[in-house]
């Protein structure tokens, strides 16, 4: 049964996805940077996680004050997967749009995907309509339940054994897959 997040895809191309995943993603071991991040991560300091992800991603280092910086690890702290919502309020922020918010979140918890225009174009292309805003925080959410509904429907041998985030494999599978 398909879940409702994957309501109208194209079933053969969604097949076809999953046929494909192990291959297109079989090189994830060989971006150390990404595994050096991901590992680095430790502790309760979430200014510290934003740092690494921030410095992964290339962003340019964050400028907050103590109380925007509190108000940063509060939300952080506070949100559930799979909700984005109490993230909208960090959009205000000058230099945060949603792609850094997904970076933060994806390195923050391991669950959230990376925000990325490839992925959501080919949701679009199996027939998941996604689009890729970078002020609207409810995309995000969309493309955050697609890709959960792609966790849940994948067969057995649809989603590889690799030890890395599931969301990072679905997500690099979807850049990659033509």
């Amino acid at each position: 049964m398909i879940p409702v997040s994957l309501y109208g895809v194209d079933e053969e191309r969604l097949e076809q996805f999953y046929l494909e995943l192990p291959s297109l993603v079989e090189d994830v071991y060989s971006d150390r940077e990404y595994q050096k991040t991901l590992f680095a991560i430790s502790g309760d300091d979430a200014m510290e996680h934003l740092s690494h992800a921030d410095m992964w991603a290339g962003n340019p280092p964050l400028a907050l004050t103590e109380d925007v910086a509190m108000e940063v690890s509060m939300a952080l702290q506070t949100v559930k997967y799979p909700d984005v919502g109490m993230l909208e309020h960090l959009l205000t922020l000058e230099g945060i749009d949603v792609q850094r918010v997904s970076i933060w979140m994806h390195f923050s918890t391991n669950v959230y995907p990376i925000y990325t225009k490839q992925a959501c174009q080919t949701l679009d292309d199996i027939g998941l309509p996604t689009p890729f805003k970078l002020d609207d925080i409810a995309s995000y959410g969309l493309y955050v339940a697609r890709l959960e509904g792609l966790k849940l429907h994948a067969p057995a041998t649809g989603m590889p054994e690799i030890g890395l985030p599931r969301a990072r494999i679905l997500q690099l599978g979807l850049e990659r897959f033509k």
